[in-house]
């Protein structure tokens, strides 16, 4: 452990997963704020300090300046990535209702600042006959 677990702030864990082999084993401490802490023992405390989340805090005016479209006052980062992901479902069934082929075959790409840049489609050979009339 670092000092910068001293730090760091508590979390509850949500779930312990054991990974590796005899020898080679690590436990991986899933945290109620989603990120994962790596230790060699399993934890009996009901919660552990999260390094991530003191990085992110420390680190935060460099993540903002990464996203563009973020201020300091966007608190709201998670009702902006909900509403982003739905409208892309929306495109990828409108696309899809449209051309009559499965929603699976059709890629969104979004961008924070402008919105949709591009829309990938795979056609299945029975798709491309169809459209083609062959």
């Amino acid at each position: 452990m670092t000092t910068e677990h001293r730090k760091s702030p508590r979390r509850k864990i949500k779930s312990i997963q054991r990974i590796g082999t005899w020898g080679n084993l690590k436990y991986h401490h899933l945290l109620e704020c989603g990120h994962t802490e790596i230790r060699a023992r399993a934890s009996a405390a009901p919660k552990l300090a999260c390094a991530w989340c003191l990085r992110v805090e420390n680190k935060k005016d460099e993540l903002l300046a990464l996203a563009p479209g973020l201020t300091q006052s966007d608190e709201n980062f998670d009702e902006m990535f909900i509403k982003q992901l739905d409208n892309e479902s929306r495109v990828r069934a409108e696309i899809a209702k449209r051309l009559q082929v499965p929603i699976d075959a059709i890629d969104v790409t979004i961008d924070e600042i402008s919105g949709i840049r591009a829309a990938r489609i795979f056609f299945s050979p029975s798709d491309v006959s169809r459209m083609s009339g062959q």
